[in-house]
């Protein structure tokens, strides 16, 4: 056991179904935090499981994009040799026999908060390229990276959604069921708009240009929605062009519209620069009470972690409700595909969003949904009716984001008739 303990990487040789999310491909036995990556093997590809201690998620992509094209030059070479006779040296299977303190002990351990994982790669990511090239034609300091679009509508999202007919009718069946009613509710509780306000989003920032040793800072975000009322504006202002390509209206009142429009994306994405740099520089309210904490004993130190818990606002500051990780495009020929992101241990901190762009220019996103309604409907024997509640958010999502990239891009587009 010490030495499995300290053993750097882990293999775990039993074959996992390639087509499961990966959050729920990983749910078999792996190493604990301590335990830097434990590989699966789905038959048509290898899945790294990194722990946060020891890698971000650019870090990670990089160690699995390395350790990949070792391993393809391995087998190239290993190729050409002749055939490898078997050894008389077996592996041996580790049997473990458990006292009942032993099992004692694990059944007090915390054990992995109840989840569900959906993934899509449904974003038209040729779209929101198209959109930022007619960004600078139309205004030069609109600076909107993917990233900043996919958080911009993210806060859309979040007040807007409304669920499937469908997945209602269902849960209001469960409510009738004693077993199932407080599962139901939870879930139905969940399922509103997150009026009136945007999540408060967390973001990694790459801090390893600036300071290697730092790796990432995290910083805490919300889209002001209310106070720039962006989603009127949005409507108002594509109502303005499809009414003006009717013939029913002149072109100058949606040329004022279009131009408060555009003149809000300048804005939000000079504030979202601003706090980026912010991060980078370790000085936001997350970074800080990081520091803050660290120099303390212990003892007071998990006293002041409960405290974000408590209060709504200082959970939103410093903590936030989500986590919004973006890896990026990988490198031209990488083999890398998917990726998920983690969270910490703050209960208040229900969705992670992870994102990252193949090589074949596709963006997957997965999304982790530790909602408490989650645990609630596992617990109720309902774990598909969580995953559909899920992979419906996701998808309008990314339906929803497409159809605001392109009503965006017609906007910015558009001109007057002659």
């Amino acid at each position: 056991m010490a030495l499995l303990q300290r053993a750097p990487i882990l293999l775990n040789a039993d074959p996992r179904p390639a087509g499961l999310p990966l959050a729920e491909l990983r749910q078999a036995e792996r190493g604990s935090g301590g335990h830097a990556l434990t590989l699966f093997d789905t038959g048509e590809t290898f899945v790294f499981d990194q722990s946060h201690i020891f890698f971000d998620g650019a870090w990670g992509a990089a160690l699995a994009e390395i350790m990949t094209d070792e391993a393809l030059g391995w087998a190239v070479y290993l190729s050409t040799l002749p055939p490898i006779q078997a050894g008389s040296t077996h592996l041996k299977r580790l049997n473990f026999q458990f006292k009942p303190e032993d099992l004692a002990v694990l059944a007090q351990t915390p054990t992995v908060a109840p989840e569900v994982s959906v993934e899509t790669k449904a974003v038209n990511l040729k779209a929101i390229q198209q959109l930022r090239r007619a960004f600078k034609q139309r205004n030069a300091s609109i600076e909107l990276t993917v990233s900043d679009l996919l958080i911009l509508y993210r806060a859309v999202h979040a007040v807007k959604y409304q669920p499937a007919q469908k997945l209602l009718a269902q849960l209001q069946k469960l409510t009738k069921d004693s077993a199932t009613r407080a599962a139901a509710e939870a879930a139905l509780e969940a399922l509103q708009p997150a009026k009136p306000m945007s999540p408060a989003i967390v973001i990694p920032v790459d801090a390893s240009r600036r300071n290697p040793r730092d790796r990432l800072h995290p910083m805490t975000f919300e889209v002001p929605l209310n106070d720039l009322d962006l989603s009127n504006l949005h409507d108002r202002t594509l109502t303005a062009w499809r009414t003006y390509q009717q013939g029913q209206a002149d072109f100058a009142k949606f040329n004022q519209l279009r131009g408060k429009y555009l003149r809000f994306l300048v804005e939000f994405g000079r504030m979202l620069c601003e706090a980026k740099k912010i991060a980078l520089t370790g000085e936001s309210a997350s970074v800080g009470s990081i520091k803050l904490l660290a120099h303390l004993p212990i003892p007071l130190q998990r006293m002041l972690d409960q405290v974000p818990s408590r209060f709504d606002v200082l959970n939103d500051l410093i903590r936030g409700r989500e986590v919004f990780s973006n890896v990026g495009a990988v490198v031209p020929g990488s083999t890398l595909t998917r990726f998920i992101t983690a969270k910490d241990d703050n209960d208040k901190k229900t969705l992670a969003w992870g994102i990252i762009t193949a090589a074949n220019a596709v963006m997957h996103v997965s999304l982790r949904d530790f909602r408490p309604h989650v645990a609630a409907l596992i617990d109720a024997g309902h774990k598909e009716l969580a995953a559909s509640l899920a992979q419906h958010y996701l998808d309008t999502y990314t339906n929803g984001l497409n159809r605001f990239i392109a009503d965006l891009r017609d906007i910015t587009e558009a001109g007057e008739k002659l």
